[in-house]
C-alpha cells in the first residue's frame, strides 16, 4: 500500500539532525530542523511549505539560510514552526541580509513561536522588504498545524532551554483497490486524488475501518470518468486503514518530567527519530548538557510502544565505536 509520508534522514547521527519528508502526489515537503541541508537538492528544497525547529542551537538552524535562497521567489508562503525565540531568530537572520531588489518578490514567511500558554505570530513578506508585522497571538493547543491530509502537533520541553518536540500523524489513510476499480470499469487518473481530499474533508475514520460524515446532511458528489457519483457510492473502491504517525524528538534533558511528557506524546508511533546523545556511563555529563542517554532513548520507544526508532543524533565522543550506543538503546528497549 502507498504511504503519505515518505522520509529521509539528511544526515548521519553524527551529522546535524535533520528529517526531511515528502508528502506523496502533492508536490510539498517539510523538514523537520534545518541544520546542514546541503545533501537536500536544489529543487527538493523548492517543495518545502512547513519547517519545525526543535531549536535553535546551530545544528539545527544554520540552514534556513539555504532555504530562504531556494523559495525566494516563489508565490506559496513559507511557514516556520519554533520554541519562543524563533520569531526572533528568524528576524536576525533576515537582517543580515539586504534586500533592496527584493520589493516585487511575492514570497511571504510565517513564523509560528510555541510556548507553553500561546502561539506567538510574525510576518516577513519580500515586498515589504522582509520587515517584521506581528501578528495576534493565538491560544496554546496541542494541535499547531490542521489540514486535511495529515496534523502537526507539538510539545513543549526542555534542554536548558525551551524546545519543542513534534508528531506528524495521519487521521487515516486512504488506499484505492484496483481490483474494484477495474471490476466496476474506472480509470486511473486525477480524479483519485480529488476523491481523496473530499473525503478527508468531509469524513471522519471510525472503529472497524468505517468513514463516518461529519455533517450527514451534506451529499458530496464527485465527477468520474464515468459520469457523477456520490462520495458514498465510490466506498466499496477504497481500502481505508489507520493512519502512519512520525514523532521527532531532539536535544532533551534527561528529567524524569521529559521522559514522561515524551512516551505519552509519541505513544504508538510508527516511527520515532530521537536523540541517543551520551551513553549511561556519561549520565552526569548527559545532565550538564541537557542530552538523553542511550537507554533512557529505549526506555522511551519500549513504554510508548514505537514500531520503528531511528537515532539521529549521537556525541561526536563515540564515534569511533557507535555500536556501542546502539546496543545500549537496543538492550533498554527490548529488555524485560
Amino acid at each position: 500500500m502507498s504511504r503519505l509520508f515518505h522520509y529521509k534522514v539528511v544526515n548521519n547521527a553524527f551529522g546535524d539532525p535533520c528529517v526531511f519528508v515528502r508528502l506523496l502526489r502533492e508536490k510539498r515537503a517539510l523538514l523537520f530542523d534545518v541544520g546542514d541541508i546541503r545533501r537536500i537538492p536544489f529543487n527538493e528544497i523548492l517543495k518545502v511549505s512547513d519547517i519545525f525547529v526543535t531549536h535553535t542551537h546551530i545544528d539545527h538552524f544554520i540552514g534556513f539560510d539555504q532555504v530562504i535562497r531556494a523559495v525566494l521567489r516563489r508565490t506559496e508562503p513559507l511557514r516556520v514552526y519554533g520554541p519562543e525565540n524563533i520569531i526572533d531568530c528568524v528576524y536576525g537572520k533576515l537582517k543580515g541580509y539586504t534586500w533592496n531588489l527584493v520589493s516585487d518578490y511575492p514570497l511571504t514567511i510565517e513564523v509560528f513561536a510555541i510556548t507553553e500558554k500561546k502561539i506567538h505570530r510574525a510576518k516577513f513578506s519580500a515586498s515589504q522588504r522582509f520587515k517584521i508585522e506581528k501578528l495576534p497571538s493565538l491560544p496554546k493547543q496541542e494541535v499547531i498545524l490542521q489540514e486535511p491530509l495529515f496534523k502537526v502537533k507539538a510539545l513543549v520541553l526542555s534542554h536548558g532551554i525551551p524546545v519543542i518536540a513534534y508528531c506528524l500523524e495521519e487521521d487515516y489513510h486512504i488506499n484505492i483497490n484496483k481490483v474494484e476499480l477495474e471490476k466496476r470499469g474506472f480509470e486511473i487518473g486525477p480524479w483519485l486524488g480529488e476523491l481523496k481530499k473530499l473525503i478527508k474533508l468531509h469524513y471522519d475514520y471510525a472503529p472497524f475501518n468505517m468513514l463516518k460524515p461529519k455533517n450527514p446532511s451534506l451529499k458530496l458528489k464527485i465527477n468520474t470518468p464515468k459520469g457523477q457519483f456520490s462520495i458514498e457510492e465510490l466506498f466499496d473502491i477504497l481500502k481505508i486503514t489507520k493512519g502512519e504517525k512520525l514523532s521527532y524528538v531532539m536535544d532533551v534533558a534527561p528529567k524524569e518530567s521529559n521522559i514522561q511528557k515524551i512516551i505519552k506524546f509519541v505513544k504508538d508511533s510508527d516511527i520515532l527519530f530521537c536523540e541517543a546523545y551520551f551513553l549511561s556511563k556519561d549520565i552526569e555529563r548527559a545532565m550538564e548538557r541537557n542530552h538523553l542517554t542511550a537507554a533512557l532513548t529505549g526506555k522511551i520507544a519500549k513504554e510508548a510502544e514505537v514500531d520503528d526508532l531511528v537515532i539521529l543524533h549521537i556525541s561526536p565522543k563515540y564515534i569511533d565505536n557507535p555500536q556501542e550506543v546502539y546496543k545500549e538503546v537496543e538492550l533498554s528497549r527490548f529488555q524485560d
